[in-house]
């Protein structure tokens, strides 16, 4: 959405206002204009595209339950709410989206964006209207008049022509067309009539603002959007400092950023997630509600341009091998395998901070991330963690004061055993297993599995060896073990099949694929024998040593902690102060 020019100045904040420190959010310079307009007219006016939704509005959530309580709503005579327009003037477009369906549109100088009301106006018209919704069955409602009810549920075959869709009810004239070959009474039809005139006509109240203020506007936006049912803060964030006009005070548009960290199919962390790394990269703490900050200057932000690049670092530090010699890093390649993600929040302050570190503090920053997962300190719930490890990363202390605040918080190295619970890819414990599968370096008989082939999604990554439908042979607990990762293999959708596939696979030919998925000649002779339990449970104790002892590397479990030679010396300026006069 391109920022409107004009010369309308904004007012100042009354001193009492209590968003008077706060410069997110810009009073108007004269208040809205209030009315109210007809089911009839939003349908009129969204058809011909004189209502648009702007890019700033979080996508439609509702669901057709929510869509049938508004249609109840307005034939029981409630109030659904306001809405609010903002006046500007629109181009011509052949791709204006209402629901899931693209309309035309001729341009117009008096048109309204729709700044609050959007899954209510969308409901109304992407059901009422004649569209084409490809398949979208939020909207593909219908009234029984027999009833008087509202209906998402497809209609039965002998109901045709007695149940009513309500893309008919959006027009006279198309009721008219099927009342001629419906099969309703006739108090039923003049029921449906009357119920038809009833959605038309009812009214909306609405409020018009013209500003040419694009500060002001976000600020309206997040306002309504952070009270009541709210808005989650990367939207309301996006809202008012999104880069949709990029002549924006300080613009930052989450999507990109999100784009910007998809490098070597890392993938894109989730726009909250993305917020929150905005924030601590400015000092703000990430864990608290975006309306709850009272930040006094926009010039303590970080800037987009420096947030994409403290982004790519991080995803660079992630994706480095622990065995690099100048830039060792984590060995994570994707954001799907992250254990916690929640890292990925400290490690982009780290990373805005202290955009060069040397090759021993990033293998002391490793040791630090895979402390954090062993311990689980960095477990997602821990909203304190998080706020006071973002707290140590610190410009003023400097780099190895702030490491070494790390490494405090999350404790020294221990052995653990390690112990199979069911495998699940969102787990932090199944995605340390499949981050200890693929350290391996997976091979298959053509070569090494590309880890970027394995799939976009961490449910991708590990598939069974043996299927579900096999389990039923199974003693209880080699059932249990069939459910851990002593299942599952990183072998890419090349090899469908894969119990079929490693079958065919011998030890004398195959033997160094066969090890590099944690399967040495034991196992294999069980898995060709088709003797599945002593398959899992020959295979499980493998995965759990491997497992162990891949967490105590990257730990630093047994290591010396090392730091740059210059923080082993004194400063010799402090030496020079005290030191004893001859």
């Amino acid at each position: 959405m391109p920022a409107p020019s004009g010369s309308n100045q904004s007012t100042k904040a009354p001193s009492d206002s209590p968003d008077e420190s706060n410069p997110l959010y810009v009073p108007l310079s004269k208040p809205p204009t209030a009315f109210s307009l007809t089911v009839r007219k939003v349908l009129g006016k969204m058809q011909s595209g004189e209502i648009r939704v702007p890019l700033f509005q979080r996508p439609l959530r509702w669901t057709a339950a929510d869509v049938v309580k508004l249609f109840d709503s307005i034939l029981k005579g409630y109030p659904v709410g306001s809405l609010l327009f903002w006046k500007q003037s629109f181009p011509e477009t052949s791709s204006l989206l209402i629901g899931n369906a693209h309309i035309s549109a001729p341009a117009t100088a008096d048109g309204w964006y729709l700044v609050d009301g959007q899954q209510r106006t969308t409901a109304l018209a992407a059901t009422l209207l004649d569209l084409d919704q490809g398949g979208d069955t939020r909207w593909a409602l219908h009234f029984e008049p027999t009833r008087s009810l509202f209906s998402s549920k497809s209609p039965a075959a002998a109901d045709k022509g007695r149940v009513v869709p309500l893309a008919v009810l959006g027009d006279i004239r198309r009721l008219g067309r099927w009342l001629r070959d419906c099969r309703l009474t006739d108090d039923e039809q003049s029921h449906v009539e009357a119920v038809q005139q009833r959605l038309l006509d009812y009214e909306l109240p609405a409020y018009l603002l013209e500003t040419d203020d694009i500060d002001a506007l976000r600020g309206v936006f997040a306002r309504l959007n952070s009270t009541g049912v709210r808005m989650r803060a990367d939207e309301v964030f996006q809202a008012l400092r999104g880069s949709q006009s990029k002549h924006a005070r300080g613009s930052i548009d989450l999507r990109a950023l999100q784009q910007a960290c998809d490098f070597d199919r890392f993938g894109e962390p989730p726009r909250s997630e993305i917020l929150k790394a905005v924030l601590a990269m400015s000092g703000v703490d990430p864990t608290r509600r975006l309306e709850d900050r009272e930040e006094t200057s926009l010039s303590n932000w970080v800037t987009e341009e420096d947030a994409t690049e403290a982004l790519q670092r991080t995803v660079a530090f992630l994706q480095a091998s622990a065995e690099a010699s100048e830039a060792p890093g984590a060995e994570i390649p994707a954001y799907v395998l992250l254990p916690y993600p929640v890292v990925f929040v400290i490690l982009t302050r780290w990373f805005f901070l202290f955009p060069d570190p040397d090759p021993l503090t990033r293998r002391e920053l490793t040791h630090w991330l895979w402390r954090g997962i062993a311990h689980a300190t960095h477990l997602r719930s821990a909203v304190s963690s998080l706020r006071l490890q973002v707290r140590k990363i610190s410009a003023d202390q400097g780099m190895e004061a702030s490491l070494r605040a790390l490494l405090a918080a999350v404790g020294d190295p221990w052995h653990q055993e390690w112990s199979l619970d069911p495998f699940n890819a969102t787990h932090a414990a199944s995605r340390v297993e499949m981050l200890t599968l693929l350290a391996t370096g997976p091979r298959d008989r053509s070569g090494l599995v590309s880890w970027r082939a394995l799939g976009s999604s961490s449910d991708r990554f590990a598939r069974e060896i043996i299927e579900s439908a096999s389990w039923k042979n199974l003693d209880s607990h080699a059932q249990a073990l069939a459910r851990t990762a002593a299942n599952r293999i990183l072998l890419d959708q090349r090899h469908t099949g894969l119990r079929r596939e490693l079958q065919s696979w011998t030890w004398q030919d195959d033997h160094a694929a066969w090890e590099t998925h944690f399967i040495d000649e034991a196992g294999a002779k069980a898995l060709h024998a088709k003797d599945y339990s002593a398959f899992l449970r020959h295979r499980a104790a493998r995965i759990r040593t491997e497992v162990s002892a891949f967490v105590s590397r990257r730990t630093g479990l047994g290591e010396p902690q090392l730091f740059p030679v210059e923080s082993y010396y004194e400063d010799s300026s402090q030496e020079s102060e005290t030191a004893v006069p001859p």
